[in-house]
């Protein structure tokens, strides 16, 4: 058993998500769990921290290519070959590395995770949003038939998140096969953020590399260790390219971005994917599956709030708009101490997210707060 509801003081820590919120304030908002690190990744990072030199690290790192592969194999039962892993600082710079080797603009399912939404800042390229479809339980899916009306000759690159943030959808293979024939039907790559795959809770993940020879030929699936570890402090992410024209035009691209490989960055890789964090994450899944039960019977119990089941990921999304809010996130913070990310960066002003990796008390003193909230105004 590991110890999930102890919590850890991270206040004055460095901790974007603890070090912004006043005192008093509950942060629930970036994706960061308040959950210590497996132990075998601490002891790897502790034990190469006390090596009195820290120098350059091997660029290509052949060994964890190796250990990567092997773990895709055990968990996913497909094995991608070792030279269709390219290192990456982490998943954004390689979904930005696809957008820019493609050039033209790019299209994707809007409610969307923030920073994808960032990419036509920092790739200075035209986006299109297409709003995805939901249903009378809140469950979203991706509306085909409104992408075909809305892509231009000018698209090049599809870009997917699987699982979803923020709505937490796992897709289906039949839809991840809706995905590819869309793609292939008007000669799009498919660049696939699946950051969040170990973070499938009740369904499992597919990789897009191992959907099928077909969208292996089509796509690039980007990913890391940093959300099923807990380390996005250690940055660093790898794109699998079975297509080798593809493959040899993004590290073209990527060209003078090296990985943010660093000492202690690679012991913690190691040990997350070599299989000795498997008990770890197994339990952690579960833990974050109680906490999710938990939270969804909450929130249907508070007037005016509502959530799509959640199927990965540990990110709630939360509707708010039978509350008539001008801005949920800014209400609760004022209202109830808690921090949370305000759907208008992701596409839905109307709702917020809310981080649920953390101790279950943590998690019920931020959902008191929030009912006592709603109850000012309900």
């Amino acid at each position: 058993m590991y110890g999930f509801d102890y919590f850890p003081d991270r206040r004055n820590t460095g901790s974007l998500k603890w070090d912004v919120a006043p005192e008093g304030v509950l942060p629930m908002w970036v994706a960061d769990m308040d959950i210590s690190i497996a132990p075998p990744i601490e002891e790897a990072i502790m034990k190469r921290a006390i090596h009195p030199l820290y120098g350059y690290s091997d660029e290509e790192q052949e060994e964890l290519k190796e250990i990567v592969s092997d773990h895709y194999e055990r968990k996913y039962g497909a094995r991608p070959k070792t030279e269709w892993i390219v290192w990456v600082p982490s998943v954004m710079p390689g979904l930005t590395t696809c957008c820019k080797m493609q050039g033209g603009s790019f299209i994707y399912s809007v409610p969307m995770y923030n920073h994808i939404r960032m990419l036509t800042e920092e790739t200075r390229q035209t986006v299109i949003e297409v709003p995805m479809k939901r249903d009378g339980q809140y469950r979203f899916t991706m509306d085909f038939d409104a992408l075909e009306r809305a892509l231009t000759p000018e698209v090049r690159t599809f870009i997917l998140c699987n699982p979803h943030n923020p709505v937490g959808r796992v897709y289906t293979r039949e839809e991840l096969e809706q995905v590819v024939g869309f793609c292939e039907k008007h000669d799009l790559l498919l660049a696939s953020d699946e950051i969040h795959g170990e973070l499938a809770l009740h369904k499992p993940h597919i990789p897009m590399f191992s959907l099928s020879e077909r969208a292996a030929a089509i796509s690039v699936t980007v990913a890391s260790a940093g959300k099923i570890c807990n380390i996005p402090g250690l940055p660093m992410g790898f794109a699998i390219i079975p297509n080798p024209e593809i493959r040899e035009r993004f590290m073209t691209e990527k060209a003078g971005t090296y990985p943010a490989f660093n000492v202690l960055t690679l012991a913690a890789y190691r040990k997350a994917f070599d299989g000795s964090c498997e008990a770890w994450k197994d339990e952690l899944r579960h833990y974050l599956s109680e906490n999710l039960a938990y939270l969804e019977q909450r929130i249907e119990a508070i007037p005016g709030l509502h959530m799509p089941h959640n199927e990965g990921t540990y990110l709630a999304w939360i509707d708010c708009r039978e509350l008539h809010l001008e801005n949920p996130g800014k209400y609760f913070l004022e209202e109830a101490a808690v921090m949370l990310s305000g759907g208008e960066v992701y596409g839905d002003p109307q709702c917020v997210r809310l981080n649920y990796g953390c101790p279950r008390s943590q998690l019920t003193e931020v959902l008191d707060r929030m009912e006592r909230a709603v109850k000012k105004i309900c």
